[in-house]
């Protein structure tokens, strides 16, 4: 019994994790000063970076900061310049908090688990501008140009603001490989054919990463239709919050999506059911929806009962279910 208990050890501390709530990068857990409008951290101290909810954010400073991830408390929305690259416009993190990151991916920006586990489920983050880059788009200044603005643009153009955009692009790794799938998100779009959908964002919005499933990095990119000679004029950075990733089924040589255990039927309306079950020992199913919020959380699953989703909004929604010895994950849709 000792010998079995071991061999089901690295299984137990597993089925522990999964227990225990999302992990999520939301940057309340490291300390800044406060001052009244707030204050940051640039990597001055030459750390390299910081962690925050299970991931790993870089930093390049080199007397200045360079590249990659800052973190910050900063409430100033007004102030326009590279002076106050450090502010969400929101002025405040997500859903009022008080810290939120600062990324400059300029080319790129890489974040990693924090060897928690060697893979994990991303659901998702928050994401608005900089106060810097938002009102040099709606503004202009001596790089960049207003988005919108047509003065010196050709004569070929149709009537109507210039087709602007700032675009962040995120891929993930695994194990070193980069994934064939991509998440787009724009911080600002002008290419709409009527003006008045044109937008800049400025309120902390959802970026649903669910297509990459399994990840152990995330890479961020910033594009947009303002270039010159030098490269990108916008202003390269964005703010992020509340990264969400899901300790319960990122396993590498385990059995995570199993062709023979499955949720059905799917689409569901009322209830869902397992084609089989484990019965013996202890086991938990949660379910999340797109915003990475869990849902629907159980402990005594019934089999001929089923689990009641009767409530749940209509939408995409993940499943976990994790046992002392297997774990499985699957998605299926609330109609």
């Amino acid at each position: 019994m000792k010998k079995k208990l071991q061999g089901l050890g690295p299984l137990m501390l597993l089925f522990s994790m999964f227990t225990q709530a999302q992990m999520v990068s939301d940057f309340e857990d490291l300390l800044l000063p406060m001052p009244p409008l707030g204050a940051y951290w640039d990597g001055s101290d030459l750390s390299g970076g910081f962690v925050s909810g299970g991931m790993y954010f870089p930093n390049q400073y080199s007397g200045y900061w360079a590249n990659g991830f800052a973190y910050s408390s900063v409430i100033d929305s007004v102030t326009s310049g590279f002076t106050n690259l450090y502010a969400a416009k929101p002025a405040s993190g997500f859903n009022g908090s008080s810290n939120y990151a600062v990324v400059q991916p300029y080319p790129q920006a890489v974040a990693r688990l924090n060897n928690v586990m060697p893979t994990m489920v991303i659901h998702g983050f928050y994401v608005t501008n900089g106060t810097y880059a938002y009102n040099s788009m709606r503004d202009g200044d001596a790089f960049a140009r207003k988005f919108g603005d047509t003065t010196g643009t050709s004569s070929g153009l149709p009537q109507g603001s210039y087709p602007d955009y700032f675009k962040l692009t995120v891929k993930s790794y695994v194990a070193g490989q980069l994934s064939n799938d991509s998440v787009e998100f724009y911080l600002a779009d002008f290419r709409f054919t009527n003006d008045s959908l044109d937008y800049i964002v400025n309120t902390w919005e959802w970026v649903d990463c669910s297509v990459f499933q399994v990840f152990d990095s995330l890479k961020f990119t910033l594009s947009s239709s303002d270039n010159g000679a030098f490269g990108m004029n916008t202003p390269a950075f964005f703010c992020i919050d509340n990264i969400t990733i899901d300790p319960t089924v990122g396993i590498n040589g385990m059995n995570r999506n199993n062709d023979d255990v499955y949720v059905f039927p799917n689409p569901a309306t009322d209830f869902i059911y397992f084609n089989k079950f484990d019965t013996n020992g202890k086991s938990k199913i949660s379910i999340i929806n797109i915003n990475g919020q869990v849902v629907i959380e159980n402990s005594n699953y019934n089999v001929e009962q089923g689990i009641d989703i009767s409530q749940l909004a209509k939408g995409f929604y993940s499943l976990t279910y994790a046992t002392e010895t297997r774990i499985m994950y699957q998605k299926f849709v609330k109609q």
